[in-house]
């Protein structure tokens, strides 16, 4: 008997050693697993700063030699979304594979049967172009384990949520409405999209509530405005009224996840279309790169800012296509800076029916027309502020980098980082 339980003691405890002898040799492997696929993340990093390093380059020589009438809008796009970053998709071109994985969704799920012969045409097409020293050099690189891609985002293209912050309740003249409450009916005019309609349903919140909310956190008072200019209440009652443990910041949102402090800001709404919003930079937009959305809400807070200007049917969708159209037309005539905001809004005024005269000599000709509020005040050429999201991949573990960068400087090494995220 005492034999026989000494064999079943020790044979336990051998089953025992090598069970945990083996969930620890597992999480090792996963933990290499991971490390690597961080270090391929970085090295996606390291490409999409040197990307973006000559990205400066390409735009000073666009602007010296006057190529952006040659280049049209596409000047005005970054080089990092004009060649995206993939070893997956060199790794399909060049050896037929390594597609899988990266270049699927965030969840690695496939984005459609669509989206995949898209990719597909893609891909052959450029495995059609491909010549044997390129193919050579390409597996030269691609001789390691792994892959890593990246996307930058211009923060420009996004509504800024800060765009509230320093505007003046006070309206700038008798009949006009305050620019922070031309600013509420902008942001109120691109959340009120058809195509949004169905998230406000679900949440059961209004957008109008929703801007209140986020328009009092950012504002500098303590008191709740409400969308039609008037006055509530102390903007803490809310937050006591939730039981909430922090205070209303009555300044500038730091990072856009910070908006989930906000009343009415809810994964319902928000989670879908937060990659639309921003909280860098001064609330300018790239209009040549933007999207439809943010351009068309753009053009109707120009007209709202100007009450003088002829009537537009802004619920008559073929005017709004002209006005769209005419804002592209500008982008396409090329230039950079006051010369490209200059040409945008010009085209923008042509399409409405603004007549400004040149200036004659001796001084400027009467206007025929009063511009209380110039469009090119709400745009910009400048790509300053990038939202970087980077992929690396190793055996089946994924791992992801989101940053932003502040790309002011012309040397890489004084960029800021503004956001890190390791996820």
């Amino acid at each position: 008997m005492l034999v026989l339980s000494a064999i079943t003691i020790l044979t336990t405890m051998i089953v025992e050693f090598a069970y945990n002898t083996n969930v620890n040799y597992n999480l090792a492997l996963n933990e290499r697993d991971r490390l690597k696929a961080y270090y391929l993340a970085k090295s996606g990093y390291s490409f999409m700063l040197l990307e973006l390093k000559f990205d400066k380059v390409f735009r000073k020589i666009v602007e010296t030699q006057n190529l952006s009438q040659y280049l049209g809008d596409t000047a005005q796009l970054p080089l990092c979304q004009q060649f995206p970053l993939s070893t997956g998709m060199i790794r399909a071109v060049f050896t037929g594979g390594g597609l899988a994985g990266l270049m699927s969704g965030e969840g690695g799920e496939s984005d459609g049967a669509e989206g995949d012969e898209e990719l597909g045409e893609k891909v052959e097409s450029m495995q059609k172009r491909v010549g044997a020293f390129a193919e050579k050099t390409a597996e030269e690189f691609l001789e390691f384990e792994g892959d890593f891609d990246g996307e930058c985002i211009d923060e420009g293209t996004k509504f800024n949520l800060n765009g509230f912050a320093g505007l003046s309740k006070k309206p700038a003249a008798e009949g006009k409405q305050s620019p922070f409450d031309e600013y509420k009916k902008y942001f109120y005019r691109f959340l009120s999209k058809p195509q949004y309609e169905l998230l406000f349903e679900k949440s059961e919140l209004t957008e109008t509530d929703i801007i209140d909310s986020i328009g009092d956190w950012i504002d500098s008072d303590g008191d709740i405005n409400q969308f039609d200019g008037r006055r509530g209440g102390a903007e803490r009652s809310t937050y006591d009224r939730l039981d909430l443990p922090y205070s209303i910041r009555n300044g500038r949102l730091l990072t856009i996840l910070e908006a989930y402090l906000i009343d009415g800001v809810i994964d319902t709404w928000f989670s879908p279309l937060q990659d639309l919003f921003t909280v860098y930079g001064d609330g300018k937009v790239n209009v040549c790169i933007a999207s439809r959305d943010l351009v068309e809400s753009l053009i109707f807070r120009y007209i709202d800012s100007n009450p003088d200007f002829p009537p537009v049917r802004m619920e008559d969708q073929e005017e709004v296509d002209r006005l769209y159209n005419a804002v592209m037309d500008g982008c396409s005539q090329g230039g950079s800076g006051d010369q490209l905001a200059g040409n945008i809004e010009s085209a923008l005024n042509t399409a409405i029916g603004i007549e400004l005269p040149p200036e004659e000599e001796g001084g400027q000709a009467e206007q025929t027309q009063t511009v209380a509020v110039k469009f090119s005040t709400f745009i910009t050429s400048e790509t300053r502020y990038f939202t970087l999201k980077l992929a690396g991949q190793y055996m089946d573990t994924t791992v992801r980098i989101q940053a932003v960068l502040d790309i002011k400087e012309d040397n890489p090494k004084k960029w800021k980082v503004l956001y890190w995220h390791i996820y």
